[in-house]
Order: C-alpha cells, then sequence, then structure tokens
C-alpha cells in the first residue's frame, strides 16, 4: 500500500546523538541544506500509482530511496557505494532524515525504484515535477536560457565491423545452446568451434587478415539465418531477431543457395546495429552511443542556474529535429517557454525560428550560415513585410502587383509584371523567376527568417548578446567530468534516459545546496562510506 513519508519524528535524531561540536559542523554542511530544502522538493505523489491498498506491506519511504537515487549521482558512486553511504554515513541521515535504524534499504529496492521510473517515461515526471518546484523554490529566472547536445556512450564496447558480427553470432549460439541444445549441435561443427569453443579465433586478426575473416563472418551469418528463419523457436529468440536484422542491414542477398562469398554493403545506415549489447545504439558524426539535449538558464540575475530541459536521442539524428520537444519540456518545467533561447548554428533554421517564435513565444537566437550562392542578389535585400508573408518591394523599390500561395500552399508567391522588370539592371541576378504572366519570387516565412537572422547576425549586439552560450559547456563537461556522463554504466534506451535524467537532477539540486551553504559544493563522501 501506499505511504507517504511520516512528518512525525523520532524525538532523538541522528543530530541529537552527536555532541555538540559536530552538530554544529554538520548544520553548516550540505546535509542539513538538502534536508531543510531538498528533501521536500520531491514529490511522493508520483510513485502513488504503483501502490495500491491491497498490495501488501507499505512501501519504503520514497523520499529516502529517490534520495539515495540522486546522491548517488551527485557523488558518481555504484550501488553498493551508496548503500553503504546510507548505512554508514551520519551525514546522509541527517540529510535525509532518517535515524540510523532506518538507514537501511537493499540494491533490489533501488532496482525496482529504477524500473518503475524507466517505464514512466525514462524518468521524465520525476525531472520535470522536481525542477520546476527547485526553480520556484530559489526564484530562478527562466526567461533566458541556452541550449546545446552532448556525446554519450552507453556501456558498451567500441566494435569494428568485423567485432560486431562475431560478438552478434557468439551471443546468438550462446543463448542456442543454452535454451536449446539440441537446435545448437544442428548448427555445423565449424562454425560452433569458430564462436563457442575458440575464444579469440577472430579477435587476434591483424588489420591486414580481417577483410578475410570479415568474409567468413559474413558467410556464417548467412548460414545462420537459413538455417533457422523458419524455425519457430528460434525466430521468436531476441538473439536471433539481431541476427536477423545484421544480415539484413549489412549482407546483400546472394542469389545462390550455397554462396562462396557474401557481398557487404559499402555504407549501411546509421541507423543500424552497432552493438548487440545495445541495440538503440546508433551512429552519427560524433560516432556511437546517444545524443543528449540540455537547456539551461543563463540569467545574470540568478544565484546559480538550473537546468530546465533534458532529452536524449540516438546519435544520427539532427539537432534541427529538436528544438520543438525541448521547448515544449522547459514549459512544463518552467511555466512557459523562455523569451530567449540561445543555440549552436545546428540548431538553426528558418523553420526553427519561425516555430519558436510562433508556437511558443521563443527568440532562438543561433547563426545561421550563409548558404546562398554567389549568382543571386541575396532575398535578403528584399523588404518584407513584419510577419514575412509579403514583399513590399525589390531591392530596386519595385512592390509587387499582386501575391498568392503556391498550388500545394507551402509558400507564397510575390508576382512582379514584366512591365516593372524589363529594363532593370538587376535582372539577371535577380532571384525571381520567369513566368508567363511577369516574374514570381517564391519564398516562405521560413526564408525571410533566414534573410534577417543572416543580417541580424553581424551586429555588435547581436554577438554580445550570444556570447552567454558557450556558458553551457561547462555544463556538459560537470555533467561528464564529475558525474559519469560521458560513459554510462547502463546500456538500452530506457536506462541510458533514466541515468541520464537523474544525473541532470543531482546537478542541479546539488547547486541549490551548495548555493545555500558556505562551501562551494557537496563535499565526496568519505573513502571508508564506499567500501565494498
Amino acid at each position: 500500500m501506499f505511504r507517504k513519508t511520516s512528518p512525525q519524528r523520532p524525538l532523538f535524531g541522528v543530530e541529537h546523538r552527536m555532541e555538540p561540536e559536530k552538530r554544529a559542523r554538520l548544520e553548516r554542511s550540505w546535509a542539513h541544506q538538502y534536508r531543510v530544502k531538498a528533501l521536500p522538493l520531491i514529490d511522493e505523489t508520483l510513485f502513488e500509482k504503483y501502490f495500491h491498498e491491497d498490495n501488501g506491506r507499505p512501501n519504503k519511504s520514497i523520499r529516502m530511496v529517490v534520495s539515495v537515487l540522486i546522491l548517488k549521482e551527485v557523488f558518481n558512486l555504484t550501488d553498493a557505494e551508496a548503500l553503504d553511504a546510507l548505512e554508514w554515513h551520519a551525514a546522509w541521515h541527517y540529510a535525509l532524515d532518517v535515524t540510523p535504524e532506518e538507514a537501511h534499504t537493499c540494491q533490489k529496492t533501488l532496482h525496482n525504484y529504477r524500473t518503475l521510473l524507466s517505464s514512466d517515461d525514462e524518468g521524465a515526471a520525476l525531472f520535470e515535477r522536481t525542477t520546476a518546484r527547485l526553480i520556484q523554490s530559489a526564484h530562478l529566472k527562466t526567461g533566458r536560457q541556452r541550449l546545446d547536445s552532448t556525446h554519450i556512450v552507453s556501456n558498451i564496447r567500441l566494435l569494428t565491423r568485423l567485432g560486431l558480427f562475431v560478438q552478434t553470432i557468439t551471443q546468438f549460439l550462446e543463448a542456442l545452446r543454452k535454451d536449446h541444445p539440441r537446435l545448437c549441435n544442428r548448427v555445423a561443427e565449424q562454425v560452433r568451434q569458430r564462436y563457442l569453443d575458440r575464444e579469440g579465433y577472430f579477435a587476434d586478426a591483424r588489420s591486414s587478415d580481417a577483410p578475410r575473416r570479415l568474409e567468413q563472418a559474413a558467410l556464417d551469418l548467412h548460414g545462420l539465418v537459413q538455417l533457422f528463419k523458419d524455425h519457430k523457436q528460434v525466430a521468436a529468440m531476441e538473439a536471433f531477431a539481431l541476427v536477423l536484422r545484421l544480415y539484413k542491414e549489412q549482407c546483400d542477398p546472394p542469389k545462390g543457395k550455397r554462396p562462396r562469398r557474401i557481398a557487404l554493403k559499402e555504407k549501411p545506415s546509421s541507423s543500424s546495429l552497432q552493438s548487440p549489447s545495445d541495440p538503440d545504439v546508433t551512429y552519427g558524426h560524433k560516432g556511437k552511443g546517444y545524443e543528449v539535449q540540455l537547456a539551461e538558464s543563463c540569467d545574470e540575475e540568478n544565484a546559480f542556474q538550473a537546468i530546465t530541459a533534458v532529452d536524449i536521442n540516438g546519435a544520427n539524428e539532427s539537432d534541427q529535429h529538436q528544438v520543438g520537444p525541448v521547448l515544449e519540456q522547459t514549459e512544463r518545467t518552467c511555466g512557459a517557454a523562455p523569451d530567449e533561447m540561445a543555440a549552436d548554428a545546428g540548431y538553426a533554421s528558418g523553420d526553427n525560428i519561425v516555430m519558436a517564435q510562433e508556437d511558443h513565444g521563443t527568440q532562438l537566437k543561433a547563426p545561421i550560415g550563409s548558404k546562398e550562392s554567389d549568382k543571386y542578389i541575396p532575398v535578403g535585400e528584399f523588404q518584407f513585410n513584419d510577419e514575412g508573408t509579403q514583399v513590399l518591394q525589390c531591392p530596386m523599390g519595385q512592390a509587387p502587383v499582386r501575391h498568392q500561395q503556391n498550388r500545394n500552399g507551402t509558400a507564397m508567391l510575390a508576382l512582379f509584371s514584366t512591365k516593372q522588370c524589363k529594363r532593370c539592371k538587376l535582372r539577371h541576378v535577380c532571384p525571381t523567376q520567369k513566368r508567363r504572366d511577369g516574374r514570381h519570387l517564391r519564398f516562405t516565412k521560413g526564408d525571410v527568417a533566414v534573410a534577417r537572422r543572416r543580417m541580424e547576425q553581424e551586429t555588435k549586439a547581436f554577438k554580445e548578446r550570444y556570447k552567454i552560450r558557450s556558458g553551457i559547456e561547462a555544463t556538459n563537461s560537470e555533467l561528464k567530468r564529475r558525474h559519469g556522463l560521458g560513459k554510462l554504466r547502463v546500456r538500452g534506451r530506457p536506462r541510458v534516459g533514466l541515468s541520464v535524467r537523474l544525473k541532470v537532477l543531482a546537478v542541479n539540486m546539488k547547486r541549490y545546496v551548495a548555493h545555500l551553504t558556505d562551501v562551494p559544493e557537496p563535499s565526496a563522501v568519505p573513502a571508508f562510506a564506499c567500501a565494498g
């Protein structure tokens, strides 16, 4: 059954078991501010739906368990280290407002809570609701924010193409031998020897031998697919699904039944299988892994800056598609989208500038590179109305005779008469196109936004305002260097998403507590508390 943490505390808590000097030091530490300010920010009602009245004994204190998950990421601990700190560390007892007798939980409990959070949108609700309360409690201004992405890797080995084939086949054969030993005997003995009985057969290949061994691995993969693709029991295995996926994504099916060689695709898709240990990993220009999107407040009047939005996407996905989801999340955590969002050029496009302004009331401050051809006058030389829907006049001062939408309604057409353009000295470099009824300038609101941004970003005011964007690079570094974001201890999209959100929430909590104390940030857990 669901039970909130009782507000009634024992008469003699951990602080009353200390001599006055130690108690005074404890009350000046991060633990006191966490207990008084941060602990109440955790909303226990998020977990109420998981604990029903007829579901046995009451739950553990949700604030205590969630705090263990947060402090684990604050100090970058393993589960065992965090549980030891909970068991023996007086500062943790005081911070979590528990007595030494209450300060206990097991690894299974941490696992169960992470499972609940993973199934609930990867812990997004916990991050957003706690951050919203933190922002309100600290009176942070969120009208000005910055956005960036950073590359992370889950707990996998970065494999070569040969390594990918070998590991996928080996994983399948090991699962087949365990679950269906008789079926495993149907696999050719030579194949079983290569992947099961002769460990390292492929791993010790020199670079010069790799192509030949890759050809052999591709033949073995083809043979396994042909042998088991119609077998119901094997086809239902997750390991075989990866074998089949690898075959479809990497190999060109041969024409004959017994080919001597399997042709490999020269450039597999960026969404193709990169590791059988984490099938959700994709490949992008930064390498194999995932991309994390981070939005952070950057108002100079704030006592500290809080991360307002965090999202995870594939390494092969462009930042162009992330602006909308991030702004939607900032609306949930901050109550409203920021008035201004500074981002790098990877997020900049005319459509994003228009969408951010019209749908969220946000000015997307991101520079746009120059890609217009030198052959024509830039569209920015034309004068448009404030909405970017009509041309007021061309560079020569001529106004169009009318406007209309194109056939599919995706763009506007400004029509100039033939008489207007006949003697124009810029006609040979004009971006308008000749039609039967005159000359048309095709444009969208995004085109106008791009033209205006290219002019705006050259101004001193824009450059000065944009300087603050680079500050989020320090946040990326902090998350990777101090909190293990760069190389996670988990794999699989749901676990990766939850781990990232807990780490980001931990940074917010750490900053909140640090600005309330005399020390720059919570001190590390003593070594004895991390033993084991």
